[in-house]
């Protein structure tokens, strides 16, 4: 009985030691990287993307109240490059792309020092160009940082790799175990080996579906406890990456003070709406809605009104188009609104219900009654209509609506040239 029990001890024994040292140890291992490596490196990007929105919105309105919000990021985004940058000492190919992501953020900083000090640049050109190169610098920071959650990832496959095997070498020597014991002894080894291996199934095919992207599903496992840990603590990992994520995405497609799309949503959208016109013929159509006089708005009320006046219309245009509209805010006082299925006569009949909307509106601020209006050109798009076309002819549209005295809709015939107003 003894003899019979030898195989089946030996091989429990080291299939346990395989177990909990090729596989255990590294799913262990992966759940420590990613909250040391990968979810700061996702915080890293997200905290980037709210720099540059605060550093825009100062350079728009000059306003300070966003200069604090700023110097705390800044001291985040330090302070986390600092931690990430020792959680990677044993990686030098990875930390040297940080390095990199380091210096085009030191460099974006210095922008954004220049941009809000005292001393302004001596021209408009020149703060434009310090602009373009401080958003320059976050975007190849933040496309390094990518770079870097690559690496990582290709780390964490080759340990799962691994931990496959080290199952896979378990498996084995529990099956000469069950063949060299008795068929009682046998079977108790295949059941204790069917929860093992439905356990780490299920947490293999739990790291493999995270890694092919679906940050939706969650690992259950029960026994053994050990491997219940670990999955508890891979679903908790997976919950932060999937809220980081989606904040990034959020940050990288929204505007902050109207909570309208921005011109990165406008793109994405815009190919959506053509798409559907080149499968199915509808045309749509394009609006570009101007405030009329912003500029002395802002002058004699101040940005903070300026501010209010933006917010009020912007819920005004989305409450006065049709549910599956979108409206987007792509400038100062600038904004679009992509309407599917509507040829010009529809944009036309859109457009002038928002004019009108917008010169009857009432905008309170500090006691005041603030009133507006809003000049708008409206194309039609097709399917011969290319990107850059549209654009361009919208853009001729609603300069000749301010041209025309402001306060109107012009009907632009697709190269920039009106061909109705009212």
């Amino acid at each position: 009985m003894l003899v019979a029990l030898l195989p089946v001890v030996v091989s429990a024994t080291g299939g346990y030691l395989l177990l909990n040292w090729g596989v255990i140890a590294p799913f262990h291992d992966v759940s420590s990287r990613q909250r040391q490596q990968v979810i700061p490196a996702q915080k890293l990007r997200v905290m980037l993307w709210e720099a540059l929105s605060s550093i825009d919105e100062f350079v728009e309105d000059h306003d300070p109240i966003h200069l604090p919000p700023y110097r705390n990021l800044r001291t985040q985004i330090e302070t986390t490059f600092a931690e990430l940058s020792g959680a990677l000492k044993d990686e030098p190919a990875v930390q040297a792309i940080l390095d990199s992501a380091r210096t085009d953020w030191t460099a974006a900083e210095r922008h954004a020092t220049t941009l809000i000090s005292v001393a302004r640049p001596a021209d408009d050109a020149e703060k434009d160009a310090i602009f373009h190169r401080f958003h320059g610098g976050i975007t190849a920071a933040s496309d390094k940082l990518a770079a870097v959650h690559t690496r990582i990832a290709a780390r964490i496959d080759e340990d799962h790799d691994i931990a496959v095997r080290f199952y896979e070498r378990s498996l084995w020597l529990a099956g000469i175990a069950g063949a060299l014991s008795m068929l009682t002894v046998a079977l108790g080894v295949l059941i204790i080996g069917r929860v093992l291996s439905n356990s780490v199934d299920r947490l293999v095919d739990g790291a493999i579906r995270f890694a092919e992207g679906d940050r939706r599903h969650r690992i259950q496992i029960q026994l053994p406890p050990e491997l219940h840990r670990v999955a508890e603590e891979f679903n908790h990992m997976i919950g932060r990456i999937h809220e980081s994520e989606a904040a990034l995405d959020e940050l990288a497609h929204k505007d902050s003070l109207t909570g309208l799309g921005n011109r990165r949503a406008f793109e994405e959208a815009f190919a959506e709406v053509q798409a559907g016109i080149q499968r199915h013929g509808e045309a749509a159509a394009l609006l570009a809605l101007d405030i009329d006089h912003f500029k002395r708005t802002n002058d004699t009320f101040g940005h903070a009104a300026g501010d209010e006046v933006l917010r009020v219309i912007a819920k005004a245009m989305t409450n006065n188009v049709r549910p599956f509209d979108k409206v987007f805010r792509v400038g100062g006082e600038e904004f679009l609104v992509l309407l599917p299925h509507a040829g010009v006569v529809k944009g036309q009949e859109i457009a002038e219900r928002l004019r009108e909307v917008i010169a009857s509106l009432p905008i309170s601020f500090n006691d005041k009654i603030l009133r507006v209006s809003a000049s708008i050109g409206v194309v039609e798009i097709t399917q011969s209509s290319g990107h850059a076309q549209v654009v361009q002819a919208v853009d001729g549209a609603l300069y000749r609506a301010k041209e025309s005295g402001r306060n109107r809709v012009v009907v632009g015939d697709g190269r920039g040239r009106a061909v109705d107003a009212t």
